[in-house]
């Protein structure tokens, strides 16, 4: 009978006993290494040999009290060389019974020093906290955040080759969100289907592309002509930012025209302001710059359409940017 917990046996093993027969020796060769004879057990023919009897002659052998005759049988138990294998249940080995056993220092690898990375990579998300992109950057505290103000940043492009249409409507939700307070919308490399061609602009606010209310002025500067013309409206349904571009051979222009704020309505009419240079249809060098606004709504900007004044589109490369708030 046991007193208190039952001891788990099944997970406990013992060296392996020796045996010993034939022997006409005084000693026996052990097959264990012992630092004292309180370690074994000594038995010939069933009797317990007292250790005052025997001797410790190396850590291998013991010298008995007398010379054995062949017919002897001695048993050697090795009383300390009992070992455990009772594995310990899930999550009751306790952080302090560890203490000192786990260190660092301990592994082959050290897992703390960088130059132990033979190869590869380290996961994004071990470096640091936020989402990893092509748009953010990994900051000094360990987290991924977008770059601050001050940049532009590329967030639509749209190259257009052999349009008839004298209209293209824009609405992509990249040119038209809170993520940007100002917008520069690039139109490159125009080349007008038609000959002597204005560009211009008509913005969608409240949810409606607006045909009526547009106030502009657009000036032209030629290469032929020291003065300065202005074209302005007071009461039209469009802005035209540009003026003249022609369409020969080696003909083309290239500006930009931008807005502010578009996702607020801050009571305030939305202004667009507009520069180009380019090749007029007499083959002169003529640039310009222009100012506009649609006085019919302060609703929100979600889009805008870029329209040749006669004849189609034809071709041309637009790239939208945006300037980030800081």
């Amino acid at each position: 009978m046991y007193i208190g917990t039952k001891p788990q046996s099944g997970f406990i093993s013992q060296e392996a006993n020796q045996y010993f027969t034939g022997l006409t020796q005084n000693y026996i060769d052990l097959n264990q290494s012992i630092s004292s004879l309180s370690s074994v057990i000594v038995l010939v023919n069933g009797v317990v040999q007292e250790n005052s009897t025997m001797s410790l002659t190396s850590s291998t052998r013991i010298t008995l009290g007398d010379t054995l005759v062949s017919g002897d049988k001695v048993t050697c138990i090795y009383v300390a060389k009992i070992s455990s294998t009772q594995a310990p249940g899930t999550g009751t080995v306790t952080n302090d019974m560890l203490a000192g056993s786990i260190a660092n220092s301990k592994l082959a690898t050290d897992p703390l020093n960088a130059s132990n990375l033979a190869s590869g990579t380290v996961p994004t998300a071990r470096l640091g906290s936020g989402t990893a992109s092509s748009s953010t950057f990994l900051r000094g505290d360990s987290t991924f955040a977008e770059a601050g103000g001050g940049a532009w940043n590329l967030i639509y492009s749209d190259d257009v080759s052999g349009m008839g249409s004298g209209t293209n409507a824009y609405t992509d939700s990249n040119m038209f969100s809170s993520t940007y307070n100002f917008y520069r919308i690039y139109i490159l490399d125009w080349e007008p289907q038609s000959d002597g061609v204005n560009l211009e602009i008509q913005f969608k606010l409240g949810g409606v592309t607006r045909t009526a209310d547009y106030k502009w002025n657009v000036t032209r500067e030629t290469s032929n002509s020291g003065g300065e013309s202005t074209n302005y409206s007071n009461g039209d349904d469009v802005i035209r930012a540009w003026y003249g571009c022609g369409n020969a051979s080696g003909e083309s222009m290239s500006g930009w025209f931008e807005y502010t704020n578009p996702t607020g309505d801050t009571g305030n009419w939305y202004t667009t302001s507009s520069m180009y240079s380019g090749i007029n249809t007499s083959g002169y060098a003529i640039g310009g710059i222009g100012a506009g606004t649609n006085q019919n709504s302060t609703g929100p900007m979600t889009g805008f359409t870029i329209i040749a004044n006669t004849g189609g589109l034809g071709n041309y490369k637009l790239r939208a940017y945006g300037l980030k708030q800081s």
